[in-house]
């Protein structure tokens, strides 16, 4: 377990490079308990497998990477999942054929052998997110909104201590966005720490997030509050020349 001064999250000068190409090249940064941090950049620059990396998917060539104060460096997917590292897909991928309340479900029995607890675990999930309304429906009838919020309810079933957010609010309406900064208030104020990579959804990144790192390159190029980032003239110059919308 972590102490308080050490980190919930710390990426460490981690390198990962397939062929000859540096996907991630020294990156650092660490993510404090309760803490809201958005990782941003073009497309391309190496978001999705820092994401990767923390997960398990991919192993770093060079330096490592620490959850509440221990190595996950080298563990399973499934391994790091039960330590408390949820995430969400860019690409929406619910088990299409199951009801949202069984995909909920499945998540939940990361830590519970039992249907009655999964079935209150996911309901209470499914009243949070909004998508109690739909808990009977196939989860492949689910609109792209409907679909990204399951993706969130399913990660939240195995109970995080950290949630990766790929991209969660890309392609939904602004009204649609603005219903999804409001639910990822309510994680922060359960005390779920998230890492969230959109990339050119400002608002959200502006509305909730305590730090933001910008990755271009695979190498960071700024961190600060989104004020200071936002005004960053390497980050500016980053998204083509222009200031970033807000």
């Amino acid at each position: 377990m972590s102490t308080h001064n050490e980190p919930l999250l710390a990426f460490d000068h981690v390198k990962k490079h397939f062929g000859g190409l540096f996907v991630t090249n020294d990156v650092s940064f660490s993510v404090q308990q309760g803490e809201v941090l958005f990782i941003i950049g073009p497309n391309g620059a190496g978001k999705t497998t820092i994401f990767n990396l923390i997960t398990g998917f991919v192993t770093p060539d060079e330096g490592d990477i620490r959850f509440e104060g221990e190595s996950i460096k080298g563990l399973k997917p499934y391994q790091i999942a039960r330590r408390g590292i949820g995430r969400t897909f860019q690409i929406v991928q619910p088990l299409a054929n199951m009801s949202v309340l069984d995909n909920v479900m499945l998540g939940a029995f990361a830590h519970t052998s039992s249907k009655h607890e999964a079935r209150r675990q996911a309901d209470e999930i499914l009243d949070l997110t909004g998508l109690g309304k739909w808990r009977d429906r196939m989860a492949g009838s689910l609109p792209l909104a409907g679909r990204k919020r399951l993706e969130i309810a399913r990660a939240l079933a195995t109970r995080p201590k950290l949630i990766l957010l790929d991209e969660v609010c890309a392609g939904l309406t602004p009204t649609e966005a603005v219903e999804t900064i409001q639910l990822l208030k309510q994680l922060r104020d359960r005390g779920v720490s998230a890492i969230g990579g959109i990339e050119h959804v400002m608002r959200v990144v502006m509305e909730i997030s305590d730090r933001v790192i910008v990755i271009h390159h695979g190498q960071k190029i700024a961190e600060g509050t989104p004020q200071e980032v936002t005004s960053h003239p390497d980050v500016i110059e980053a998204y083509l020349g222009a200031r970033l919308e807000v």
